[in-house]
């Protein structure tokens, strides 16, 4: 026999509304309500009508606009794939996604590309950008006049949004410092960080975790420099080079965006291996360094799921099945050495 949301309400004991509030995450139901009913949808089987609400949704499509700040930069590869699963898995729903890619964090970059998804009509929009005054009081405009804004990857400082879906970087931050200070034997720290950019907030509060997990575990440390690679493994090398001339008592790089090829070239050219040096993701070009002995260990972030869920949450708010804001999506921190990459 079909299972049919009339015969889930029955065997619930609740109302047909409240088994379609549950099964399609609109509006405020009991917990426990929602638990049973959701058990009782997979012990009898219940699979919704997806050709009907394909045909609903044909007459009311929908275009999520996406920013990512990914040329030059491999991390993206895998936010993609998340978006392009989530738009196909959301396509024969009316679903139409638009990926704006970027270099680097320009503001005035960053403003164009929004310009040019909200010139195609994109009704939502996935974010990951500068966390910069012009950006943020431009996305709270946005929220204002309805549209919702998800950010994605990174967040920025008090803006108004749907939710946020990405991984916590401070606490990303303050594995690094923990790890570290285990490894380190508690001899003196002299650190050398090299950030993607100070625009982007996930970066700070990377470094921000970092240097406070390093106090509270009273790790003896001094940072000697930070600076920026711009995400660039180019840069990254060149500044790597320069300090770690400068400076040749340093012994642990501690990378906090891209450009972990160009630290590792450096350190390489240097003949450096005694350097601790800590990363972010899983990107080809990092694990070989892993591998390799250059970087110690790397922190991960489960990009895929990013991609897809920050699409799924846009999708869900146009679709009017998510409030105008809604809890955040944070992914796993997850720790890579050599043994499982």
């Amino acid at each position: 026999m079909k299972v049919t949301v009339k015969s889930l309400a029955q065997a619930a004991g609740v109302s047909r509304g409240t088994v379609d509030r549950v099964l399609h995450n609109r509006g405020s139901v009991k917990p426990e309500v929602a638990l049973r009913i959701k058990t009782l949808a997979k012990e009898f089987g219940y699979v919704p009508n997806r050709a009907g609400r394909a045909l609903a949704a044909s007459k009311t499509p929908y275009k999520i606009g996406v920013l990512l700040p990914s040329i030059g930069n491999l991390f993206f590869d895998d936010v993609v794939v998340g978006i392009n699963k989530a738009a196909a898995d959301y396509g024969d729903l009316g679903l139409e996604v638009v990926v704006k890619e970027v270099q680097g964090y320009e503001v005035a970059t960053h403003q164009a590309a929004i310009d040019n998804l909200l010139t195609q009509n994109c009704q939502a929009l996935c974010l990951s950008t500068v966390d910069a005054p012009e950006i943020h009081d431009r996305i709270n405009i946005l929220y204002d006049q309805g549209m919702p804004i998800v950010l994605l990857n990174t967040d920025i400082t008090n803006a108004k949004r749907l939710c946020y879906v990405g991984s916590d970087y401070k606490c990303a931050g303050a594995t690094c410092g923990g790890m570290l200070a285990m490894c380190s034997h508690k001899i003196p720290l002299k650190i050398l960080i090299v950030t993607g950019s100070k625009l982007m907030l996930g970066h700070n509060l990377r470094i921000a975790g970092f240097i406070e997990e390093l106090t509270r575990q009273g790790q003896s440390f001094e940072i000697i420099a930070t600076v920026e690679s711009n995400d660039s493994d180019i840069r990254a090398q060149e500044v790597t080079l320069q300090e770690l001339k400068r400076h040749p008592d340093i012994n642990c790089v501690y990378v906090t965006g891209a450009g972990v090829q160009g630290v590792g070239a450096a350190l390489i050219a240097l003949d450096r291996p005694e350097i601790f040096a800590i990363s972010y993701d899983e990107v080809y070009t990092t694990k070989e360094l892993v591998h390799e002995g250059i970087i110690k260990f790397t922190v991960c972030q489960q990009p895929e799921r990013q991609g897809y869920h920050a699409v799924k949450r846009a999708y869900q708010a146009l679709a009017g099945q998510l409030p105008a804001k809604t809890e955040d999506f944070i992914t796993d921190t997850i720790i890579k050495i050599k043994a499982n990459l």
